[in-house]
């Protein structure tokens, strides 16, 4: 078998991935793990700092928006069809 390709090739120094805001746990503040959440999932570009606290309440908004509106759908289903 011949040799593998240069990127399968171990280095000798471990690879660190780390976090995109060091010292910062994502876990404390519910509202920044909304951020994270919604950030990651669609592949945008992360906020700056003074930012991520108006896109989490805007996010929040947003989803809140959403729930509320499939409750009244909901409720509008339930009450068309019981008797």
């Amino acid at each position: 078998m011949g040799r593998a390709p240069r990127r399968m090739q171990p280095t000798g120094t471990p690879i660190r991935i780390r976090s995109p805001r060091p010292g910062i746990q994502s876990g404390v503040k519910p509202l920044r793990l909304l951020v994270d959440a919604f950030v990651n999932t669609f592949g945008i570009t992360q906020p700056a700092p003074e930012a991520e606290a108006r896109a989490g309440r805007y996010i929040a908004l947003m989803l809140a928006a959403v729930l509320a509106v499939l409750g009244v759908v909901a409720w509008l289903l339930h009450a068309a069809f019981t008797p």
